[in-house]
């Protein structure tokens, strides 16, 4: 079975949750019968006759891949190639069903209003019971060539021309499809759409696998979802960080000293978002964002084009200043961007991207409504400023470079200073952190480590439930 890029697929920072994970992940996946999936598939081809796997399954972060095909008739040698999508239900906490909703709503929208080019929706069912996976996608299998940052950083001039332009088609359409509220896509019975769900990220997903209880949070803000305005996305995702610096085992590595830096940083990105926040429009209009705009979730022919945008699953209704450019651009690794040195660096390989952008937006629809945007946002390191917020791991790297570090232990004296309360949340995540790394060196010698009250509770029923298989 082929495994997808990343070794960390759930994103997530405790290592003893992650192992525990990826076991439940595999017992689930071993308790996938290959003839039911390819009975499933033939049941929605034109032939009803059996299909034949013509390569290895893949495993992503969320979700397993099968490939089936089916003969045509003709042209002789012809086949009718599927994808079978089954998502991974341990790595869902919040559950498949609203994931797929949104990502079904995200695609027909996409289809209908654009030229972006993805796979082809053959068939899904949502808590289906009557079938033999009640949640599944069946799509088109799309050739092309999966982009590895490897091989974009190999192009050729001509090539990287090329490849601008596509990705530069797709996020000119992306911008101009607008809605009213922030959150997921439903699509209702009379063919239109709206934003009907929570929020649901990469992050927040990670949030809920390693049980920091971050529904606490949503509750606050009508569970999420959907919201009428920027700032209370905004203040939601402040406090989603705050809550997940509080309630993580592994939030705090080190000492004390670590600890209340970072506890600094999360207060004084706070300050920083003020500056950055757009007051004018914090009503809307919001913008559709893939969500997990990758280069392995992008096929290109053999001229380097982009053929087919793959998984929106973690697409999403957003503010407009969240709406950004591939952070990869120059770098794999985004947390390098946080270095002056490396995000000018960037700035340089963006602007060529941005001129493409300009051209092609002023082509195709007579103005430069996102060049102006982004040439405005790339500005004091605003792009870094969404992604930290949607991304709550990354607030300390940012905020790490932000002013003079010559008199940051002075600042973070005085802020500590302010309130006791403080120093007894770092004591306390101090000591969960020794605790954590005990933890960690006996799974390291094969030691069941201590792990009561910190695995997902839907992760220890899935994981019993397995063993009945």
């Amino acid at each position: 079975m082929a495994e997808s890029a990343y070794n960390n697929p759930t994103h997530l920072q405790d290592v003893i949750i992650e192992k525990e994970l990826r076991h439940t992940r595999d017992k689930f996946i071993q308790s996938i019968r290959t003839d039911d999936i390819r009975r499933l598939a033939a049941s929605y081809h034109p032939s009803q006759s059996d299909g034949e796997f013509f390569q290895e399954p893949l495993r992503g972060s969320y979700n397993i891949c099968y490939f089936i095909r089916f003969p045509l008739s003709s042209p002789p040698g012809a086949w009718d190639k599927w994808v079978v999508r089954i998502p991974l239900a341990p790595c869902l906490p919040f559950g498949a069903d609203k994931k797929l909703e949104g990502e079904i709503a995200a695609m027909k929208l996409v289809s209908e209003r654009t030229s972006i080019p993805i796979p082809k929706v053959i068939a899904y069912a949502i808590n289906d019971k009557t079938k033999s996976f009640p949640t599944f996608m069946i799509l088109e299998y799309v050739e092309g060539e999966k982009l590895s940052y490897k091989t974009y950083q190999e192009f050729t001039p001509e090539r990287l021309v090329r490849f601008y332009i596509s990705l530069a088609d797709i996020f000119i359409q992306l911008r101009r499809l607008e809605l009213d509220a922030i959150g997921r896509l439903t699509h209702r019975e009379d063919g239109s759409f709206t934003v009907g769900n929570p929020i649901a990220t990469i992050d927040l997903n990670a949030q809920a696998l390693e049980r920091l209880r971050p529904s606490r949070v949503l509750a606050r803000y009508g569970g999420g979802g959907p919201l009428r305005s920027a700032s209370n996305y905004i203040d939601m995702l402040h406090d989603l960080a705050d809550n997940a610096f509080a309630e993580s085992r592994s939030s705090v590595p080190e000492g004390d000293g670590i600890g209340e830096e970072y506890l600094y940083h999360l207060h004084s990105f706070r300050e920083l978002v003020e500056d950055w926040r757009a007051e004018d429009d914090d009503r809307g209009p919001f913008v559709l964002v893939h969500g997990d705009f990758q280069p392995f979730n992008l096929l290109l022919n053999d001229q380097g084009s982009i053929v087919s945008v793959l998984d929106w699953e973690w697409s999403r209704v957003v503010p407009r200043q969240f709406f950004k450019p591939p952070l990869w651009l120059e770098y794999a690794d985004v947390t390098l961007l946080s270095r002056p040195l490396f995000y000018d660096r960037f700035l340089r390989t963006f602007q060529d991207f941005l001129d493409i952008v300009r051209q092609r937006e002023l082509d195709a629809y007579g103005s430069t409504m996102l060049a102006d945007e982004w040439d405005s946002a790339q500005e004091r390191q605003g792009f870094l400023v969404a992604n930290a917020l949607e991304s709550w791991m990354h607030v300390d790297w940012l905020m790490h470079f932000q002013g003079n570090s010559e008199d940051l232990q002075e600042r973070v004296g005085e802020f500590m200073g302010r309130d006791p309360r403080r120093a007894e949340l770092v004591a306390r995540k101090v000591s969960d952190g020794e605790a954590y790394k005990a933890d960690v060196q006996r799974l390291a010698r094969g030691e069941c480590p201590r792990t009561t009250g910190w695995l997902p509770a839907g992760l220890s029923k899935l994981s019993s439930r397995v063993k009945r298989i």
